[in-house]
């Protein structure tokens, strides 16, 4: 019995040691085959990724329109516009013309007493008398050497010395009355009667402001990139905040034909009719939008397509392949750039290209992304001809 009974426990412990090995085996097999897959699974990737061509994403380059539109700020101003000031000195004796109104060339503005003039005109008056009685006895004397030459040339200059005198301060009285100068609107009249005024054009002794209106002047400076387009005749539109949907057209009247040496711009001087029942003001913010033609051909390209490094380039996709080009860069638009050498317009070029990338690397390619649409409301959109909104160019014609 007890032989039997030890043979039957060794062998239901083997029975036991082995039922716990398979069980182990069979844990071991289903944690060790998967994970043995997985890591062929990504060698079999690591060697097809080692081995496959890079993907690039690439966008072509265009051809630049014929037009670029380019918007600036402008001073606008009258036409025509100046001071009046007094001639001479005195006391304003009467005002006949008030801001906002019309006045016509040669009408009487103000009038201007001018007392000590008036004394002084009458005392060159009785010198001139005297002058004339003086030269008149020298004349009638009729004994032969009585008088010289001398004498009597004396006696005539004197009188026309008085009379000059009498002239000059006569022309002086005729200054006491101020004269528009031109047809116009007067805006600003800074006299009142009985004010003292003083002949001269010193800072603060203006008397009116006359401006003509018809016809207003929009002062652009054009930054020296955009120069060469700027021709006289060129049509531009003036715009105002306060009527958003309604540009005035102008026209380019003249330019200063030199760029100021601090700034590289030229003053340009844009002339527009303004008739009507809804006139421009002289002196409020404007902005003028030019349409430019094109100088010479030029290719556009995203930003995003420049090579990182001192010279500028790109690398464009040519039968599977990569190639690099050196370019001349023009204007910066922001989000694209101007290429006016290097490129002909229609090549495909990498957007945010690699360092990795060489010369006649083989690569597949690949269209960008569509922008997602941010989450929450559109932004607000811009307000029209905004004053604070920065100068704008565009290579698009609006």
């Amino acid at each position: 019995m007890s032989t039997d009974s030890s043979s039957g426990g060794k062998g239901r412990f083997w029975l036991i040691i082995f039922i716990i090995l398979l069980v182990f085996g069979g844990l071991f097999l289903l944690g060790f085959l998967p994970r043995l897959k997985h890591q062929q699974a990504r060698d079999e990737a690591t060697q097809q990724e080692s081995t496959a061509k890079p993907v690039v994403t690439v966008l072509p380059a265009k051809a630049a329109p014929d037009t670029t539109t380019v918007t600036l700020p402008a001073d606008l101003r009258s036409n025509h516009e100046t001071f009046a000031f007094a001639r001479v000195n005195g006391f304003v004796q009467s005002w006949t013309a008030d801001i906002g109104q019309r006045v016509r060339k040669g009408q009487v503005l103000a009038t201007i007493a001018t007392p000590e003039i008036d004394q002084q005109i009458a005392q060159a008056q009785a010198n001139l008398s005297l002058a004339q009685s003086s030269y008149a006895r020298l004349t009638s004397v009729s004994l032969p050497g009585a008088i010289s030459k001398q004498e009597l040339d004396a006696g005539k200059a004197q009188y026309a010395a008085q009379q000059a005198v009498v002239r000059q301060l006569q022309a002086q009285r005729g200054f006491r009355q101020v004269i528009a100068p031109f047809n116009g609107v007067v805006t600003q009249r800074n006299v009142e009667v009985g004010t003292l005024v003083t002949g001269g054009n010193a800072t603060g002794t203006q008397l009116f402001k006359i401006e003509q209106t018809d016809t207003l002047r929009a002062f652009v400076d054009v930054p020296q990139n955009f120069v060469p387009s700027i021709r006289r005749g060129l049509r531009a539109d003036v715009l105002v905040p306060e009527f958003p949907n309604k540009p005035f057209e102008g026209r380019v009247a003249r330019d200063a034909a030199a760029l100021d040496d601090q700034t590289r711009t030229l003053r340009t001087e844009v002339q527009l009719p303004n008739r009507g029942a809804r006139p421009l003001r002289p002196g409020v913010y404007a902005q003028v939008r030019f349409r430019l033609p094109q100088t010479a051909p030029s290719v556009l390209i995203s930003a995003n397509a420049l090579v990182p490094g001192i010279d500028p380039k790109v690398a464009m996709v040519r039968e599977g392949r990569i190639h690099f080009a050196n370019l001349t860069l023009g204007r910066d638009f922001g989000s694209t750039i101007e290429v006016t050498k290097g490129l002909q317009g229609g090549e495909q070029l990498v957007i945010n290209p690699a360092e990795s990338l060489a010369e006649g690397l083989a690569v597949d390619t690949k269209a960008p992304p569509k922008p997602k649409t941010p989450a929450g409301p559109p932004p607000a959109k811009p307000r029209p001809n905004d004053p604070d909104a920065p100068r704008v160019s565009s290579p698009v014609a609006k």
